[in-house]
């Protein structure tokens, strides 16, 4: 079985895409689920004092309680901390997919669900391809459901069974399930890894050392960029 965990940063736009050149999407292959799901809660429950603290937007904490982690909310400082706390043992693989913005024909982002789940499938499609995923497997992928549309809920399961499984044969079967990122902290992984790289494409030359580092451990496995070649 493989399991994908996915989240995204930044937004599908032509008409503001000066200020929002890329729509990121990070799909996180969990290795150790019960591993990775506990070194996560030992993070927050270590660093819960200066997380609060950070958190001048309250997007973190409920009632001073903690509610999610949030890639945005973090200082460099911290997500460094945490990728140097998290990386450990290759309990998990990343897949990034980067959109160019200025680069869409305005008719794909018509659809917001269509296009996400179009660009999602050739992604999928180029690593299994490519011997990143594995063939002939169970894929369970794992959303937020805050980024779908109620009545599109259903799609992308359908959209990636006809295109993975009956055209090119390539999974036994798909399923899609959303979540609320609150309860699923892999799916928080995921968020803080899209907004990781989001901020490596804002601030260019940040955050270059490590994520040379992180392709040379295994952590991230491959950036698929669209439209490709671009």
């Amino acid at each position: 079985m493989t399991e994908l965990f996915i989240d995204e940063s930044g937004s599908m736009t032509t008409e503001s895409h000066e200020a929002f050149p890329f729509f990121v999407i990070c799909i996180t292959r969990v290795i150790d689920k019960e591993k990775l799901k506990k070194r996560f809660k030992r993070f927050i429950s270590s660093n819960i004092k200066e997380l609060r603290e950070i958190d001048r937007n309250n997007k973190m904490f409920s009632n001073d309680k903690f509610h999610e982690l949030k890639g945005s909310s973090l200082t460099k400082e911290m997500k460094l901390k945490f990728v140097d706390y998290i990386c450990r043992d290759n309990l998990f693989e990343v897949y990034y997919i980067k959109i160019d913005n200025k680069k869409i024909n305005d008719k794909l982002y018509n659809n917001k669900a269509r296009a996400f789940n179009y660009i999602i499938g050739l992604s999928l499609l180029h690593n299994i391809k490519n011997n990143n995923l594995p063939i002939k497997d169970d894929f369970y992928l794992n959303i937020d459901e805050r980024n779908v549309k109620t009545q599109s809920i259903n799609t992308l399961e359908d959209y990636l069974n006809i295109k993975l499984e009956m055209e090119h044969e390539l999974v036994n079967g798909l399923k899609v399930k959303y979540y609320d990122s609150a309860n699923n902290h892999l799916i928080q992984i995921s968020d803080f890894f899209s907004n990781l790289y989001y901020s490596k494409l804002m601030t260019k030359k940040s955050y270059n050392k490590l994520f040379d580092n992180l392709e040379k451990q295994g952590y991230i496995k491959d950036f698929f960029n669209f439209p490709m070649n671009n």
